[in-house]
């Protein structure tokens, strides 16, 4: 019998949960890929032939089991946010509770084929114990030794050659968790997410540079230049709406009648994108308010609630407006109480402010939770801006029978049939909600922006919304998952207006200062009305700019991927997006400095 086959066994059961893993969420395993895994493995375990059988098969077998469990973990977190878990995460556990039916539509049977391989060892250690092997000692170190030498080098080689391109995966912060799971494998990317974290934790390396602090001043600070404001600003929230939603009919009935209707009255900015990544709804929240881009891993809801920004409601609150923020959730859910407060909000209004009858999914439904916020806006001291979060369309999309007026029986997806019915029960809450505005006289000399938090979490190729949407493109599926809905109505405008302008959620602050005079401060984003063209960047380091879409190959170097036309959906010259890589990559790393080493509390106003 074959010495050592416990460890064979263990090596090749190992690479084959990898390669299962590559499968089940459509990610590259090429043969660079299976080395530097391979290579991980050896430095982590080939001390185990060191020790004795007994101790030895009791050691592989529970780390096949947390291998196991940890790769169907990132599976399920894989599914909905298209990452890897993160220790970063832990501040989120205490959230997930209230979303967990979300959570529960991602788990699926073939998962169980992760443990299959428990079945297949204990199999194998009953075999190796009917026919015992005698292993020497000085063997198993020796092994132990060329094993762990083997690893080293796999692994180290790469890095080093990556490290003298100057690659700045490597050399500075990486802009995004997949890069560096292609580059240092499955356990390479969570032990240097761990050593990262245990950084954080001690405070290490939070200073800024003279290079970040240059970066950050170039942002120019600027005082508040508007005169004393009398314009009302609301902001709108809608959850889970995508553009596809809008002036979309099935079986001839339209999905978001009210919304139609107010293009007419409104500025409607269907190439706009949402920029949010594992924070989701969190995420819009503050890259709207903010202007900067969320952390590559969890939420700064949760992980940086106290650090300092310039937000959209601090600005108006120096400018003289009372602000408000009108969530019928729980105060404390993502940590919006003290986020929140930390921005310049005077108000919060919760679950406990609302009504407790009429609960649609999570929270009291749109109708009531809008009609009712009206009511608290009258109360208010004028100039106010008030910032509402909708939640009816929130993912699991359930939604009483007697509230579906639609007929989508030709929808084989029952989700997706529920989310149908939650867009259509919400567009008649935000008719209602114009109406009352209206009625109430606070519409005419009001700012009203409009938009929605992020894609509904079914548009994947090949589902039945992709299918529906004649998805066939990268271009058509960059368009359903990303773009998100804008309707802006500036004071006084009489007649509504399509902008094609493209841009990004990080580009609605700046917009709304402009059109109030007032001139924005340490904002990544820009505003849609201006001349100039927006460059709209996601956490991966994709972006668009004007015509073209760019999609990054994470499992090359930094700076390789496609370029695409927008309007012919087809494949151009990487030169057409390659000026503006670097670029893009360099705003979320400003980003990132901002948030994670609280840059703004150590520059001088």
């Amino acid at each position: 019998m074959i010495k050592y086959l416990d460890y064979w066994s263990y090596l090749s059961l190992s690479l084959a949960k990898l390669f299962f893993f590559s499968w089940l969420t459509a990610t590259a395993f090429d043969f660079s890929f299976f080395l530097i895994n391979l290579a991980t493995i050896l430095l982590l375990t080939s001390w185990a032939l060191a020790v004795s059988y007994p101790i030895r098969r009791w050691i592989l077998y529970v780390s096949l089991f947390l291998h196991s469990t940890l790769l169907v973990s990132d599976v399920w977190y894989y599914r909905y946010f298209e990452d890897l878990l993160s220790v970063a995460l832990l501040s989120d556990i205490g959230q997930m509770g209230d979303v967990g039916g979300g959570f529960l539509t991602l788990i699926r049977p073939i998962d169980a084929f992760f443990f299959i391989d428990l079945i297949i060892y204990g199999l194998i250690l009953r075999y190796m114990k009917r026919h015992p092997v005698r292993e020497g000692k000085r063997n198993g170190r020796r092994l132990a030794l060329a094993g762990f030498t083997l690893g080293f080098l796999l692994f180290t080689i790469p890095l080093t050659l990556s490290y003298q391109r100057g690659e700045k995966w490597i050399a500075d912060d990486p802009i995004s968790n997949m890069r560096e799971y292609y580059h240092l494998g499955f356990w390479g990317y969570h032990a240097m997410d761990v050593a990262r974290g245990v950084e954080r934790a001690m405070g290490w390396n939070e200073a800024l540079t003279d290079e970040e602090r240059s970066q950050i001043q170039a942002l120019s600070y600027q005082e508040l230049s508007a005169p004393s404001p009398d314009t009302n600003v609301i902001v709108l929230q809608l959850e889970s709406f995508q553009t596809s939603v809008i002036d979309q009919q099935i079986g001839g009935q339209e999905l978001t009648p009210n919304l139609n209707r107010l293009r007419r009255d409104m500025l409607y900015f269907p190439n706009v994108y949402h920029q949010t990544h594992e924070g989701r709804t969190s995420d819009a929240e503050f890259i709207v308010n903010t202007s900067l881009y969320p952390v590559k891993s969890g939420s700064v809801y949760t992980r940086f609630p106290g650090n300092q920004f310039s937000a959209l409601s601090q600005s108006l609150n120096e400018a003289g407006y009372d602000t408000a923020a009108m969530h019928s959730f729980r105060k404390d859910f993502w940590n919006r109480d003290d986020f929140y407060d930390n921005i310049g909000f005077n108000h919060f209004f919760s679950d406990k402010d609302y009504p407790d009858q009429g609960i649609i999914g999570m929270a009291l439904n749109d109708q009531e939770f809008l009609n009712t916020s009206v009511g608290f806006m009258e109360e208010l001291d004028e100039p106010f801006y008030t910032f509402l979060v909708a939640l009816t369309s929130h993912t699991p999309y359930d939604i009483p029978e007697d509230e579906k007026r639609l007929d989508l029986s030709d929808i084989d997806d029952p989700l997706l049939e529920n989310y149908y019915h939650t867009v259509h029960f919400v567009d008649a809450a935000v008719g209602q909600f114009i109406e009352r505005l209206k009625r109430d006289g606070l519409w005419d000399e009001t700012l009203l922006v409009m938009y929605g938090d992020h894609d509904s979490g079914l548009t994947a190729p090949g589902d039945e919304m992709a299918t529906l949407e004649e998805v066939d493109s990268t271009v058509d599926a960059f368009q359903l998952d990303r773009a998100v809905p804008l309707f802006i109505k500036p004071p006084g405008l009489t007649t509504g207006e399509v902008m094609e302008a493209s841009g990004g959620q990080i580009d609605i602050a700046p917009t709304i200062l402009d059109l109030l005079g007032i001139s924005p401060a340490y904002m990544l984003g820009d505003s849609l009305l201006n001349d100039t063209s927006n460059l709209t960047v996601f956490r991966t380091g994709a972006f668009r700019y004007e015509d073209h879409y760019y999609e990054p190959d994470l499992t090359e170097r930094a700076g390789n991927g496609t370029c695409y036309s927008i309007e012919t959906e087809e494949q151009v010259a990487f030169d057409r997006c390659a000026p503006y890589i670097d670029r893009a990559a360099s705003q979320l790393r400003l980003s990132d400095t901002i948030i994670e080493k609280d840059a703004l509390s150590q520059m001088s106003p």
